[in-house]
């Protein structure tokens, strides 16, 4: 249904009044200005056909001019008549055609005069009210051969009445509203849609913009003109549009990350803060403790060198844990890059073992090695041999006595793509220590700083708990996959890295 405040029952409503008062105008014109337009037109011609007679008659013989004079007379159903000088008229019949029985044989010219006295008007005859609206009158001055005398030609045209047919359209005018009306109506109905459908279809697509939905990719009009090139730029707008605005929800995703991302720092950052503080104040409390008893020369601690000695493998703990704070500092910041280059990962494994081989000979354990000749890699030489330390170290820390910790790294299988190139190697890490095995809940946290998995936190039996969320950091950096599970052998850590190109 058409809306009352709607463009299409506008433009109807326009239209249709326009249509209507152009019907009327144009009614009304012919009313009021044809009879005059026709009078003004009709006296015109005759005036030319007029001028144009007595051009072609003047100064000739009355038997050459009179019938011609009749003749145009007949032709424009008009009155010709002559009158001379004294104010006598002669009449000149429309069926003039010849002077045979108007002069006779040796008659003069004034002979002709009294033959033309029998047709002429007497003297004022000629109504002055036959010159109003029903009656067009020319006269012109003209001479003929026989006479010098000059004669005044009076032409009288009936005017037709032209106005009755004027009043005649006045009354038909009630009959004529009925089918202007319709046509007015049905041309403004016609009109208005086809003008009101293309900005109703545009209006469409506006609203589904305004309600972001930009699904009209395709323009609602494929016309040529203004409204087409209209829905062209909407379909754009819709386009450019749904691509900012993807963009701008992939920005907002991305933001809410970052923020959930930095809130979940900075809560680790407290915890982690806490937790030195926790970590530091404990030592400095002992070897504070310590140092005042021996100033003191209180009880035991008279025994200055053992206690000296306590107080500085403490010391020792303590730089330990700050060098290794001092590292995840910067691999958690944001500027840091890995010093990447080739690196022969067989080696490193190699210096790593021989660090903890006093260990493992303290504990009776046994090192056991797979390693292939050379396995060539791509990383931070320090840092990737830090993480592989603190790998077989804690595997040799955490095993019981004369266990055995076993240490295997192999080329890992890798398929061809379809594109027939083959990807670069992969290397496969194993440290495995048997004997012992870590609760699954824990599995998951043992990444995570200062957690350890036994809970007395007891420098005798761990460390700092920072060791594995170190290794973590490092792999992080390498793009290395890694895990922690446990076996029927024991505790296995895995870790798998991608060859040098």
């Amino acid at each position: 249904m058409t809306r009352r405040k709607g463009i299409r029952f506008k433009i109807f409503l326009v239209t249709t009044a326009l249509l209507v008062m152009f019907a009327l105008v144009i009614y009304l014109t012919l009313y009021f200005m044809l009879p005059s337009y026709y009078k003004l037109i009709k006296q015109d011609r005759l005036e030319s056909g007029v001028s144009e007679l007595v051009k072609g008659i003047d100064g000739k013989s009355t038997t050459d001019a009179i019938p011609l004079m009749a003749q145009f007379g007949q032709e424009h159903n008009a009155m010709m008549m002559l009158r001379d000088s004294d104010g006598n008229g002669y009449y000149i019949p429309p069926n003039f055609r010849t002077m045979k029985n108007w002069i006779g044989t040796g008659d003069s010219y004034l002979g002709l005069r009294k033959q033309m006295q029998a047709g002429r008007f007497e003297a004022g005859s000629r109504d002055p009210s036959d010159r109003g609206m029903h009656l067009l009158s020319v006269e012109r001055k003209i001479k003929f051969a026989e006479s010098d005398e000059v004669f005044t030609l009076y032409v009288d045209a009936p005017l037709q009445p032209v106005g009755e047919a004027a009043g005649v359209i006045l009354l038909f005018l009630p009959y004529m509203l009925i089918p202007i009306l319709l046509i007015a109506i049905g041309g403004a109905l016609i009109y208005s849609r086809l003008i009101a459908k293309p900005l109703l279809s545009l209006n469409k697509v506006a609203r589904r913009l305004a309600k972001l939905d930009f699904s009209a990719t395709e323009p609602a009009l494929k016309t040529r003109d203004e409204l087409g090139e209209l829905s062209l730029s909407l379909s754009r707008l819709a386009v450019n549009l749904q691509s900012t605005m993807g963009e701008l929800q992939e920005a907002n995703t991305q933001l809410k990350s970052d923020i959930e991302r930095e809130r979940e720092q900075e809560s680790k950052r407290r915890e982690f803060v806490a937790t030195i503080s926790h970590e530091l104040k404990t030592p400095i409390t002992a070897v504070s403790g310590q140092l005042e008893a021996m100033i003191a020369n209180v009880g035991a601690f008279r025994d200055r060198d053992t206690y000296l000695r306590k107080s500085y493998t403490i010391m020792q703990d303590m730089d330990k844990l700050v060098h290794e704070i001092l590292e995840l500092s910067k691999l958690e910041s944001r500027d840091f890059l890995p010093l990447m280059r080739e690196v022969d990962l067989v080696e490193l494994i190699r210096e790593s073992v021989g660090h903890v081989s006093y260990l493992a000979n303290v504990k009776n354990m046994t090192l056991d090695c797979e390693l292939p000749d050379e396995a060539i890699i791509t990383a931070d030489e320090r840092l990737m041999s830090k993480a592989v330390s603190n790998i077989i170290t804690n595997a040799v820390q955490y095993s019981g006595d004369e266990e055995r910790v076993i240490v295997r790294l192999w080329e890992e299988p890798v398929s061809i793509s379809a594109d027939g190139v083959r990807p670069r190697m992969m290397y496969r890490l194993e440290v495995l220590n048997t004997g012992v095995a870590i609760d699954e809940p824990k599995l998951p946290r043992l990444f995570e700083p200062f957690y350890r998995a036994e809970q007395s936190r007891s420098r005798s039996t761990g460390g700092s708990g920072l060791g594995l969320y170190i290794v973590s950091k490092v792999l992080d950096a390498h793009g290395a996959q890694y895990s922690i599970t446990n076996t029927p052998e024991g505790v296995r850590f895995s870790v798998l890295l991608q060859g040098a190109a």
